[in-house]
């Protein structure tokens, strides 16, 4: 797995991540550690690309339902794009896609966050 992050200067307190490859219970504590880091630096809003991603386990899942609920905290949001079929049915059955902002583009998930 790999993850790329993004500070838009024109959207403060906004981070992208551009997340590829599996995200399983080996990676899940790397993608916890690294976006815990962009959280120190005033951000309140996520937004993930799973364009590239191949795999969600549900070690991924928590993770990032612990951001989410972290970033509720201080009154922030969590979206996710990009998503395969598969992930998209994976947040269905856990009924994520009812709590996570789960979109198809990156337009529609800066509009979901949008207060």
């Amino acid at each position: 797995m790999q993850v790329n992050f993004e500070h838009p200067p024109d959207r403060p307190g906004v981070v992208i991540a551009r997340v590829s490859g599996s995200v399983t219970t080996l990676e899940a504590d790397q993608l916890w550690e690294s976006a815990a880091q962009q959280l120190e630096y005033e951000t309140r809003f996520v937004v993930f690309d799973f364009t590239e991603v191949s795999m969600l386990t549900s070690a991924g899942i928590g993770i990032l339902v612990r951001l989410y609920t972290r970033l509720k905290a201080s009154e922030g949001g969590l979206a996710v794009f990009g998503c395969s079929a598969r992930i998209r049915e994976i947040f269905a059955i856990v009924m994520l896609d009812r709590v996570l902002k789960v979109c198809d583009n990156e337009t529609e998930a800066w509009e979901a966050l949008q207060p």
